[in-house]
């Protein structure tokens, strides 16, 4: 049964790092091809105070792409936080019952088994 379920788990992981990866490389490709296809120079002004930077155009715009991938990732970091407390307390809790469920082990080695012979054979024997 656990094998099945390890099998599960893997194909699980699997599948999801397949599409991860078909989603993300087409974005890569075209991110790529922006940055080949569009190598006019534009102006950014960063401060109000300098002068304007001359940068080729894939510059801002693939970065303005990497800030909000960041934002994104922020997001879900933030709100995944419930779930992942719960995860921290399950974990706390199966450390506390598998200490006790060794230390029911050991007490169990601890006792000493039943000595049958003192038993007359008539008693045990019986049809």
């Amino acid at each position: 049964m656990s094998e099945r379920c390890g099998r599960k788990i893997l194909m699980k992981d699997f599948l999801f790092t397949l599409l991860a990866w078909l989603l993300t490389l087409p974005l890569i490709i075209a991110a790529v091809f922006f940055a080949i296809y569009h190598p006019q120079e534009v102006s950014v002004i960063w401060s109000p105070f300098n002068d304007p930077a001359t940068v080729p155009m894939y510059i801002p715009v693939l970065g303005a792409v990497a800030i909000g991938f960041l934002l994104g990732c922020l997001m879900t970091w933030a709100g995944s936080g419930r779930q992942r407390k719960v995860i921290r307390e399950q974990k706390k809790k199966i450390k506390v019952l598998e200490k006790q469920i060794e230390s029911a082990n050991t007490n169990v080695q601890a006792v000493k088994p039943h000595n049958y012979s003192l038993i007359p054979s008539a008693f045990i024997e019986r049809k």
